[in-house]
C-alpha cells in the first residue's frame, strides 16, 4: 500500500517543483521521472510495473502523464482491476475523495475530456477515428443487409445494384456467399429463331 508518483518533466515546468514536493510530503515512496528528450518514456513503464494492488498512483496531471485516449484507458482499467487510488495533483482528483472531497464528478469527466484536447489534435484524432470506424461499419452492414433481404424477397440483381449503389454482379454475389445465403442461380432458357442460337437468362 505504497503511494508511487509519475512525473514528464517535459509539461508544467515552471510547477513540476512545487508538485514534486507534495508528492513527496503524502510521502510516495518513489518518484519516477521522464526527461523531455526520452520519446520511449521508459520510466512511465516502471511506474506501470511497479503499481501493486491497494497501491495509490500520484500524477501531476493527467495531460502530463498520458499520451492519449487508449494510454488514459488502459492506466484506468489497470487501476480499477487492481484497485488502486488514483491522486491527480493538478486535476484536483482523488479517487478515494480524500484529498479533494468537494470536487464533483462534473470535474471528473472534464479532466478526461480536456486531456484529449489539450494533448494535441492528435489524441482526439485517434479517438475520433474510432467513433468514425465505427460509424462506416455499421453503416456497411446496414447495406449488406439490404442486400440480403432485398435478395430473399426476390429482387433481381440489377435491382438490388441499383438500390444499393453497388457496382457489378460480383459485388453482390460476394456479400451473399459471405452470409452463407443461398443462391439460386439464373435459369437458361433457349430460344430458336431462324439461323440464329439464342441464349437468354431470366435475372
Amino acid at each position: 500500500m505504497e503511494y508511487i508518483g509519475y512525473v514528464n518533466t517535459a509539461y508544467y515546468i515552471e510547477q513540476l517543483e512545487a508538485f514534486v514536493l507534495s508528492m513527496k510530503q503524502m510521502p510516495c515512496s518513489f518518484i519516477y521521472y521522464d526527461e523531455k528528450g526520452n520519446g520511449q518514456r521508459q520510466n512511465w513503464k516502471l511506474f506501470i510495473s511497479s503499481l501493486n494492488s491497494n497501491d495509490t498512483a500520484v500524477l501531476v496531471s493527467f495531460d502530463n502523464a498520458f499520451c492519449n485516449f487508449n494510454e488514459m484507458m488502459f492506466f484506468l482499467k489497470l487501476c480499477a482491476s487492481k484497485n488502486i487510488r488514483i491522486i491527480s495533483l493538478k486535476d484536483s482528483l482523488d479517487t478515494s475523495d480524500v484529498f479533494f472531497p468537494k470536487v464533483s464528478t462534473q470535474n471528473t469527466l472534464n479532466v478526461i475530456a480536456s486531456m484529449t484536447v489539450t494533448k494535441g489534435q492528435a489524441a482526439f484524432d485517434d479517438f475520433q477515428a474510432e467513433l468514425l470506424s465505427d460509424k462506416f461499419h455499421e453503416k456497411k452492414l446496414k447495406k449488406y443487409r439490404m442486400v440480403i433481404n432485398m435478395y430473399n424477397a426476390g429482387y433481381s440483381i440489377k435491382e438490388i445494384m441499383s438500390r444499393t449503389g453497388y457496382h457489378g454482379k460480383s459485388n453482390i454475389y460476394r456479400i451473399l456467399h459471405m452470409f452463407n445465403v443461398e443462391l439460386e442461380y439464373p435459369t437458361m432458357v433457349r430460344s430458336k429463331q431462324p439461323g440464329v442460337g439464342v441464349i437468354m437468362r431470366n435475372l
